[in-house]
């Protein structure tokens, strides 16, 4: 933080230094603050990332709690600044197949039918209540096998709702756009119905927005300007869809991870059965949506 502080702009500069990455001026990365005492995730995140598999590396690595190759734990991501949560633990071994793969997540529910509110892992609330939830799914992704999900989901619809947007705005949804999603609930002895989550198109809009800018504003200021760890999270940030799943059928098991593999399945096969067009940038000046079709 500075052997001696001298005026007032010293104090700027060792803020300067935490939040860029630049070595102060007695050459020293300023890693923490007394206010956050967590440091920023060179050494987790990647101190060099070769390509976009070097972050699919990492999303793997926090999943698991596997060490990455830098024998670090990646105890958090921009998205989720704690380790994964007792219920997100109930979907580790599908949430570890679909990152390896460049599904990405971000925020996971399984679904729950009717579990006590005393639960352990799922429960909430008050005491002698029921808890539901419908599976829910939250990730980045590329265009390329957004491309395939939206073939897939054709044959998932209407169990399934969608909400696939890019930073520029593309926006391609088969939920009505002002209707939220209830997929958290619960009943309790004299009370109405509690929902304390929905997935609201509206607020997911408002929210691409922050997630896009965590690429850039916490991942990517790890690394010098230009350079190649810099410009693999650049490109994720610029060329990959931000995806929401909702299955809403919640008393059955969970549809999503079949739609992810029907996904995989179709990447897998022979390229012509992915000679569709690609979902461009197609953002609509008017604020309206795609309702799950690609550009023309």
């Amino acid at each position: 933080w500075g052997e001696e502080l001298k005026r007032e702009e010293s104090v700027f500069e060792v803020f300067t230094c935490y939040i860029t990455g630049q070595l102060n001026r007695n050459g020293h990365k300023v890693m923490c603050l007394p206010w956050n005492d967590e440091p920023l995730a060179p050494e987790e995140w990647g101190e060099e990332l070769k390509r976009e598999e070097s972050v699919f590396e990492v999303f793997t690595c926090y999943i698991t709690g596997q060490l990455n190759r830098n024998g670090h734990k990646v105890m958090c991501l921009p998205w989720n600044d704690e380790p994964l949560a007792p219920e997100t633990n109930l979907l580790k071994d599908e949430l570890e197949k679909v990152n390896r793969r460049g599904v990405l997540t971000i925020n996971s529910q399984p679904n729950i039918n009717g579990k006590p509110s005393t639960d352990a892992v799922v429960g909430w609330g008050p005491a002698g209540g029921y808890v539901f939830q419908k599976a829910y799914l939250e990730f980045f992704t590329s265009s390329e096998n957004v491309n395939a999900l939206l073939k897939v989901l054709k044959k998932y619809e209407p169990r399934v709702n969608y909400h696939i947007v890019n930073v520029h705005g593309r926006n391609l949804t088969n939920a009505h756009e002002m209707q939220p999603n209830a997929v958290t609930w619960g009943i309790f002895p004299g009370r109405e119905i509690v929902q304390p989550t929905v997935v609201d198109p509206v607020s997911f809009m408002y929210w691409k927005d922050e997630a896009f800018a965590l690429w850039i504003e916490q991942w990517a200021k790890l690394y010098e300007d230009e350079s190649p760890s810099r410009m693999i999270i650049k490109y994720i940030h610029d060329n990959y869809f931000l995806v929401n799943l909702v299955d809403n059928d919640f008393p059955l098991k969970s549809c999503l991870w079949q739609v992810l593999d029907d996904m995989f399945e179709l990447l897998d096969a022979p390229l012509e059965t992915l000679a569709d067009e690609m979902p461009g940038d197609g953002s609509h000046g008017d604020g309206s949506h795609d309702n799950g079709t690609l550009a023309e």
